[in-house]
């Protein structure tokens, strides 16, 4: 497998296991530009750690992939095989766990409807408690290990900045959601954020990576640019 297909399939093995970019470079002790790279299809990694990270994500496609240079045409053509064998089991394994979550969990399920709701009101009290300058507060939407731009990481980190840029004169004047799509315990908020900083007025775009974490839904990433 090469890039970008690669790139595209570990970042949709992250995925499915629920796991961020920082989550996925501590289990392989990575660094996490490393993973941004990849995933990117900015590089094509070695070997070792390519199978560094399909054994972190539970995925045997790379020793088959691997050992495919030194058999003949046949053997190759038969391992192969048994890498699309073993991704479309897959595959259905995680169709049927779907299925099955759904019967027997039905009543804990969110409609894509409901979780937009709660997404919702939490930026709208985000921006409550940072303009009454309540950090804590805001605090209590982020996951312990969230990530800002994919730099500052930890809610002690991210305390500082908030109220780095609170002294700074940081007000929301106008926060406006522009899509959020979900994904059972995923999803992926586009955003507008028009603010003031030391007195100038700035407008910001941005992507925020929501999870499903012990029964709340928790920021894990955020990345933005001024625009």
């Amino acid at each position: 497998m090469k890039q970008p297909q690669l790139g595209k399939k570990i970042l949709e093995l992250r995925l499915s296991k629920g796991l961020t970019q920082t989550e996925l470079a501590e289990k392989c002790n990575l660094s996490l530009r490393t993973i941004q790279r990849i995933e990117s299809t900015e590089v094509t990694p070695r070997s070792y750690t390519l199978k560094l990270i399909f054994d972190t994500l539970s995925f045997d496609g790379f020793s088959s992939s691997n050992r495919s240079s030194s058999v003949n045409s046949k053997d190759s053509f038969s391992l192969k095989k048994d890498v699309v064998r073993n991704v479309l089991l897959l595959l259905i394994i995680s169709l049927i766990s779907i299925v099955i979550f759904k019967l027997f969990a039905n009543y804990n399920t969110q409609s894509a409807t409901e979780v937009k709701e709660i997404i919702q009101k939490n930026q709208s009290n985000i921006k409550k408690w940072v303009n009454k300058k309540q950090v804590d507060s805001v605090l209590t939407i982020y996951n312990d290990n969230a990530c800002i731009l994919n730099s500052v990481c930890g809610k002690v980190r991210i305390r500082n900045v908030i109220y780095d840029n609170i002294d700074k004169g940081y007000e929301i004047i106008n926060y406006r959601i522009l899509a959020i799509s979900v994904s059972h315990t995923i999803a992926v908020e586009k955003y507008e954020n028009i603010y003031t900083l030391k007195g100038n007025t700035h407008k910001q775009i941005g992507i925020i990576e929501w999870h499903f974490i012990n029964g709340k839904w928790l920021i894990v990433n955020d990345m933005f640019r001024d625009n």
